[in-house]
């Protein structure tokens, strides 16, 4: 009985025409989405200007680190550089972030720019690896670097303990050695 009820009052609200309570004009109307369409291309004009710019911003800062890590680095900083250039791709190409949405729909949850998140999730992973590594090889060649530091410096300090005479007899057997060295190298080559 209640539905019946229910059923016959919605016709009733059915029947009744409804109008919309505006204060403007449909000229009005048409003028002010007019202006909302302008104002919305030319924010979104904007948008894209700074995305550019933003771009253009994080390129050059990201090449000029990369060329200043491997200009003092040298080999050692081409692996350093590669994880700053992804490490910076993933900076700028975050609007992945923003295509992605939760829904609750229904009572079930919905969503949409998954591909695109697990895109950047790999691509930050992936970059973080390479950063990682990275940075152990650097901290390697660093730690190489110190080792033969000592090793010079404990025989430069043996060789100044030696007297005069010493000094002068190792510097002799040094240039002997590298000339003879050399003698072989020539030979070698001749032969070849």
């Amino acid at each position: 009985m209640q539905q019946i009820l229910d059923d016959f009052t919605e016709e009733e609200k059915n029947n009744y025409p409804i109008e919309q309570d505006d204060s403007f004009t449909p000229d009005q109307i048409e003028a002010i989405l007019e202006h909302k369409k302008l104002a919305e291309k030319k924010i979104a004009k904007n948008n894209s200007v700074l995305r550019g710019l933003e771009t253009f911003f994080w390129g050059i800062s990201s090449y000029s680190l990369c060329k200043w890590l491997i200009l003092n680095l040298g080999t050692n900083g081409i692996s350093l550089a590669v994880a700053l250039a992804l490490i910076t791709n993933q900076i700028v190409n975050r609007d992945c972030l923003d295509s992605f949405n939760l829904n609750r729909k229904d009572g079930q949850w919905e969503t949409t720019g998954m591909d695109k998140l697990f895109k950047f999730i790999f691509g930050v992973f992936a970059s973080a690896f390479v950063a990682w590594s990275s940075i152990g090889n650097f901290v390697g060649m660093v730690q190489d670097s110190k080792a033969t530091y000592n090793v010079l410096n404990s025989a430069i300090e043996e060789f100044n303990s030696y007297s005069n005479k010493q000094q002068e007899e190792a510097i002799k057997g040094f240039v002997m050695g590298g000339s003879a060295v050399v003698l072989i190298i020539f030979v070698a080559k001749g032969k070849s």
